[in-house]
């Protein structure tokens, strides 16, 4: 194994041209880390807010350069002296967080082994890196925050991106009716992911109709509490995953009055992601069993990773985009 790898790395913030594919030092794995062999990563927008400084503490944290890149799959090349549960050779995924300089837009990337998940037999490499952080997004927003029930209208807000597409599965696994909101180019596709109702943001406000929904799970942060509370049933949950004007005093109200009021009450909820395995396997024995699949926007070698990133940030991506590094 060379000492040196290939990466995409950052040496300044900026919004565009500071993304450099560059030869520079492999990472060594620390006694709790595990070194990964890089087959595929896939892109996020809190990447190229990484990129343009949005995620600025990460700064605090190490200085230039800094790899991009949070979601990736590939084979364990090196184990930390105190890792216990993986081999060399085993086949992973996983979400690396935001803070730290060794992303996963690399030949190798080092991780907490408590971070990874083994990939169950029939998942692809692609499947597993475009799973981490939109997928678990979604699948903590309706498992361990709205938790769902079988019957219960469930509205995606951004029903068509990386995040959406996995909720409009998720939530249909769960036995819920599922209303998607997207653009009318997508319409189609939302119903083919088995949405049982779609609304063009374009032609019809979904926030209009009242006692509508149980969950209002918004993707894109072009909704707020006080726009969705009427269209939202008693006990109705308003989720987000990017705090607009008053949705984190919202957010935290509602945290707050879960102490004293425990009664059914409509709530706001704002989602942080976190990095669980047992998410991670728990949707790759979804797509084993039929109920989800992956939708790739499209594939980028790692030195086209700029053309991947001015891709997604156009906001019209089709579920997700992959970046294939070896």
């Amino acid at each position: 194994m060379a000492d040196t790898m290939k990466a995409a790395r950052i040496h300044k913030y900026g919004k565009s041209g500071v993304l450099e594919v560059e030869n520079c030092e492999r990472p060594k794995p620390g006694p709790d880390e595990i070194l990964v062999k890089v087959h595929t990563a896939s892109l996020n927008p809190r990447d190229w807010l990484t990129m343009r400084g949005i995620y600025q503490m990460r700064r605090v944290v190490e200085p230039f350069p800094i790899t991009l890149g949070s979601d990736f799959a590939g084979e364990v090349a090196e184990l930390g002296g105190n890792v216990t549960g993986f081999a060399v050779g085993d086949l992973v995924c996983a979400m690396q967080p935001l803070r730290g300089k060794f992303g996963a837009f690399a030949e190798y990337v080092k991780v907490k082994a408590s971070v990874a998940a083994k990939l169950l037999d029939g998942i692809s490499s692609a499947d597993a890196a475009a799973m981490p952080c939109a997928g678990m997004t979604s699948y903590q927003t309706l498992h361990d925050v709205a938790k769902v029930h079988p019957g219960e209208v469930v509205l995606v807000n951004g029903a068509s991106g990386g995040v959406g597409v996995y909720a409009v599965q998720i939530a249909k696994a769960m036995g819920a009716k599922v209303v998607a909101v997207c653009g009318p180019n997508n319409m189609a596709f939302c119903q083919e992911m088995g949405a049982d109702e779609v609304i063009n943001y374009r032609e019809d406000d979904f926030a209009s109709r009242e006692d509508a929904y149980d969950v209002v799970y918004d993707v894109i942060g072009r909704s707020s509490p006080k726009a969705v509370k009427k269209a939202l049933k008693s006990g109705g949950r308003y989720i987000t995953t990017i705090p607009g004007p008053g949705t984190a005093f919202a957010a935290l109200t509602s945290y707050l009055l879960g102490f004293v009021w425990p009664f059914k009450r409509k709530s706001t909820h704002l989602i942080l992601v976190k990095p669980y395995p047992h998410n991670l396997q728990a949707m790759m024995q979804l797509i084993l069993d039929g109920k989800m699949k992956t939708i790739v926007d499209g594939h980028y070698a790692l030195d086209d990773i700029e053309q991947a990133v001015a891709r997604s940030q156009t906001w019209r991506a089709r579920g997700k985009i992959i970046i294939d590094v070896s």
